[in-house]
């Protein structure tokens, strides 16, 4: 498994810098409302967007082989190392880290460590017929249409703590549907990946997780829109491991330090979102080592 941590690990750290350039791109261009054509329009504008985006890409591909190697319910709570790795970003750009936000990201990789240290036996079971699939989809269904309502009618902070929570319920889903394509690959090569429903399916999800975060992005500072992200992708995805493909989250041993471990890690989550929240009183912080685009942030 130490692989899989790895690559996972590397695809948390292309997803910590991509979500703090895109954040910067998403804050300097016109305030438009959730999910409109003219935001990415936009951000393509802005070149330090355009580099996040690129290392979301080198995020995703990495994503999908450390889901396919190893199991959802060890793969997505890795994830929230991004969190940290973009707290460490702003940090590096110029940003003041407070005492607050440096324990949160501590208490994160605490309860990781010890969620990893008891990492039960897998026996993979790839599914091969919808009825796996659909118990799953339905409460991530619900999940997404749930936090939509709320955030589309919300205002700035909650609705980018809700619009954070959407996107990252629908690039858990699409990490899911990722995983089946190694088996695809195994059973039937590529033709058997390409006409699986799985791949458009987690095409679909991944652009929309993709627009909704970029959404989110503009409405609340980071800490909270990502923070949201972060605390709801390791939910779905293990609930979507644990229901589709027969993944154990734990023993009996092993359940309550590993509950303990991933309680750590949201908590952790929740504290550096707070610690984040900006103040309405100070102008929002750029980015000017990292995107040289020669504009100023919307005051």
């Amino acid at each position: 498994m130490g692989v899989v941590v790895l690559v996972s690990l590397l695809a948390a750290g292309c997803f910590g810098v991509a979500s703090v350039l895109q954040h910067d791109g998403a804050r300097r261009v016109r305030r438009r409302a959730p999910l409109h054509p003219g935001l990415v329009a936009d951000l393509v504008r802005k070149p330090g967007w355009l580099l996040g985006i690129g290392a979301q890409v080198v995020g995703v591909a990495l994503h999908l082989c450390a889901v396919n190697l190893g199991p959802l319910s060890l793969v997505q709570p890795v994830l929230a190392v991004g969190l940290v790795i973009a707290l460490a970003v702003q940090r590096l750009s110029g940003r003041r880290v407070s005492r607050r936000a440096m324990f949160a990201a501590g208490l994160v990789v605490l309860g990781l460590a010890v969620f990893l240290a008891v990492q039960p036996p897998q026996v993979l079971d790839a599914p091969a017929d919808a009825q796996r699939w659909l118990p799953g989809l339905l409460l991530a269904g619900v999940l997404l249409g749930g936090t939509l309502v709320v955030g589309l009618r919300s205002r700035d902070g909650l609705r980018g703590i809700c619009l954070g929570a959407a996107a990252g319920t629908l690039m858990a889903t699409s990490a899911a549907m990722g995983k089946a394509w190694g088996a695809l690959l195994m059973a039937g090569g590529p033709p058997a990946v390409l006409t699986g429903w799985q791949l458009w399916a987690a095409v679909t999800c991944g652009l929309g997780g993709a627009l909704l975060s970029q959404a989110a992005f503009q409405a609340a500072p980071l800490g909270g829109s990502l923070a949201a992200m972060m605390a709801i992708d390791p939910v779905v995805g293990v609930g979507l491991g644990v229901v589709v493909y027969g993944e154990s989250f734990a023993t009996p041993v092993s359940w309550a330090p590993r509950c303990l471990g991933l309680l750590f890690t949201l908590v952790g989550v929740v504290l550096l979102a707070w610690s984040q929240r900006e103040d309405p009183r100070r102008p929002r912080p750029t980015l000017p080592l990292l995107v040289g685009d020669g504009t100023t942030a919307r005051g």
